[in-house]
Formats: C-alpha cells, sequence, structure tokens
C-alpha cells in the first residue's frame, strides 16, 4: 500500500466496506475510525501521525492536529461545511482540503420545508391533541397563503424555494452573494 486514509465521516463508515476493494486497487490503505458523531482534536492526535488522506464528517482538523500528521496531504469533508478544518492551518502545511458539493443539499431542503409546514398547519400540536383524545380545530395557514423569506438561495436556499414553489407559496430571497440576473426575455 502505498497511501494510508483514515475514515472518520459517520455517513461513509457503514458502506466503507463497499468501496474498499477500490481503494485498494488504488493502492490506498482505509482505516475507520471509531466515531458516532465527529473526531474531538484529542481523538485525532494519535490517529494522524502515519495519514496520508482524510475523508472526514466534521472532525476537528485544528492546527495541533493538522501539525501532528506530516504525512497528510488532502482532507475531503463528506458534506460543505468546511468551518471544523483549520482551512489556513492546512494552506500553509500544504494540505489541500476539499468538500462535496450539494452532498446534503435536498436532505435539508426538505427539513427546512418540513418545518415550515408543520408550524404552519401547527402539527406537533394537533398531534399531541389526538393522543389524548381531543380533536380540535387550530388556526391555521395553508402555505399558499404564505410569504417565504430566504436568507441565501445557494444551493439549500434554491432547493427550499423549489419545495415552497410547489407548495404555491410567495417566496422572496437574499444573499450575500450576487447571482446573475436571468432574462425572461427571449432574443428576436
Amino acid at each position: 500500500m502505498s497511501w494510508r486514509v483514515l475514515v472518520s465521516a459517520p455517513y461513509m463508515l457503514p458502506v466503507l466496506e463497499e468501496f474498499r476493494p477500490r481503494f485498494e486497487r488504488e493502492g490506498v490503505e482505509v482505516f475507520a475510525a471509531d466515531v458516532r458523531e465527529r473526531l474531538s482534536e484529542a481523538e485525532l492526535l494519535p490517529l494522524v501521525a502515519e495519514i496520508d488522506g482524510a475523508i472526514c464528517g466534521d472532525d476537528q482538523f485544528t492546527e495541533r492536529v493538522l501539525s501532528g500528521a506530516p504525512r497528510l496531504k488532502v482532507i475531503s469533508k463528506w458534506g460543505t461545511g468546511i468551518d471544523s478544518i483549520d482551512a489556513g492551518a492546512a494552506a500553509r502545511l500544504g494540505i489541500r482540503v476539499c468538500n462535496t458539493p450539494d452532498a446534503f443539499t435536498d436532505p435539508v431542503a426538505d427539513t427546512a420545508l418540513g418545518y415550515v409546514l408543520c408550524f404552519a398547519r401547527r402539527l406537533p400540536w394537533m398531534d399531541r391533541n389526538v393522543r389524548r383524545g381531543e380533536w380540535l380545530k387550530p388556526d391555521t395557514v395553508a402555505l399558499r397563503e404564505c410569504t417565504l423569506g430566504v436568507v441565501g438561495v445557494g444551493h439549500i436556499g434554491r432547493a427550499v424555494v423549489r419545495r415552497a414553489r410547489a407548495f404555491g407559496m410567495r417566496v422572496l430571497g437574499t444573499d450575500p452573494q450576487p447571482r446573475p440576473v436571468r432574462s425572461s426575455r427571449r432574443p428576436a
């Protein structure tokens, strides 16, 4: 084996054996960390000295951890946010940091709109009342009567907008990054 890779991404661990033969064909030795959600700095320190790469979740790749990994060349985050990785220290040490765009766009958008639906239709309160044997009519609104404001219309924000429009909601959005204006007019 020419490369050693730590896998600590909780979503990859259950399917790691499916990918192991491909890793081995490419000369990559993978080893799985015992992790439930994320590894702390203290948990990572004894694991990183002999690794060349990491496929991680929200593990705490601090400057101390990165400095303790002299062979480390790349950290690949299973997800989009890399705020748990000290990107400045990684850059100084020549460690490439990658992420997985759109890895959780649909589940996060589903959850966000699920909460909107729960609160508009008062579903948690209705459920509680029904379980008590009460059938009360709560004061609710239909989503088509609502306006949804989306702050941040990147991948997830746009996915939420698509779902909200399917319910007939009026949608307003803003984003700190300017988006190109798309014309609805066709050229003559």
